[in-house]
């Protein structure tokens, strides 16, 4: 890979248990910037140690931070990397490879397999699942989503083959707290809508959710796993559309996450 052609960006909040061997797997990059949104733990200091960019930026949705991030990169194509995500040996030949002889490409998408309490989640929709996560910076951008945002891109996207390997939840608790927190986001986005929110849609939905993810996208296969990904996924469903329609009728303050009602009370 050319010199000074690829920043790393990764938006960070106390993820002390998993930002070091996240910074690990991109180190090969010629930039890499964590834009930390207040971590309280150890976060900074292990991406201290690693000699690694460190911006201080506030949190004003998954979307807009990211876009934060990537207007900080100095290099010529940006890769966004979570916190839980690793990229490979073999994503990082690849990657090497195509930015260094792109062709008419602005963009590449990459499978992303997630690990999910031990076992590789290759069912229910969730492999291969291809995402854009390396574009050039002067050809793309991340929506403007509060939560499950996306690169957008003007131009040629390639797929590459090697996964993006994604470690989240290391427990059920750990990932239902996450949920609660993706679904008062998605539920703000979703009250400035003007979707429909009722109770009986919110079932609908999340009826839906589960037999899509379960039965029709074979998330049987993966046993135990898949049974709890598609009943969680149902829930998460069900409780975005009830938030939203809660948010809709004054009782905001009760499903914010904390981040956002300080942004709010700023």
């Amino acid at each position: 890979m050319n010199a000074n052609k690829l920043s790393v960006i990764i938006i960070t909040r106390n993820e002390e248990a998993r930002i070091q061997d996240c910074l690990l797997s991109a180190k090969f990059a010629d930039e890499v910037i964590v834009a930390d949104t207040g971590s309280t733990d150890n976060t900074i200091q292990i991406a201290e140690s690693l000699h690694v960019r460190i911006e201080r930026v506030p949190f004003t949705g998954y979307g807009a931070t990211k876009q934060k991030a990537a207007d900080l990169a100095q290099k010529e194509w940006i890769f966004s990397l979570d916190a839980d995500e690793r990229i490979t040996p073999a994503l990082q030949v690849e990657i090497k490879e195509n930015i260094d002889n792109p062709e008419s490409y602005v963009g590449f998408a990459m499978p992303r397999l997630t690990w999910l309490w031990g076992k590789p989640i290759r069912h229910g929709g969730w492999y291969p699942g291809h995402v854009i996560r390396l574009f050039r910076k002067d050809r793309g951008h991340f929506s403007s989503s509060l939560v499950h945002e996306q690169v957008i891109v003007t131009g040629q996207v390639k797929r590459l083959y090697s996964p993006l390997e994604h470690y989240t939840d290391p427990t059920f608790p750990h990932y239902l707290a996450k949920l609660d927190h993706f679904t008062s986001l998605a539920g703000k986005e979703l009250a400035g809508t003007t979707e429909r929110c009722n109770p009986g849609i919110a079932v609908s939905r999340a009826l839906t959710t589960f037999i899509k993810m379960y039965l029709l996208r074979s998330g049987w296969r993966d046993g135990l796993h898949g049974a709890l990904l598609a009943g969680s996924s149902a829930y998460s469903t069900f409780l975005k559309y009830l938030k939203a329609e809660m948010i809709r009728k004054g009782y905001e303050d009760i499903f914010l996450s904390s981040s956002l009602l300080e942004k709010k009370n700023e």
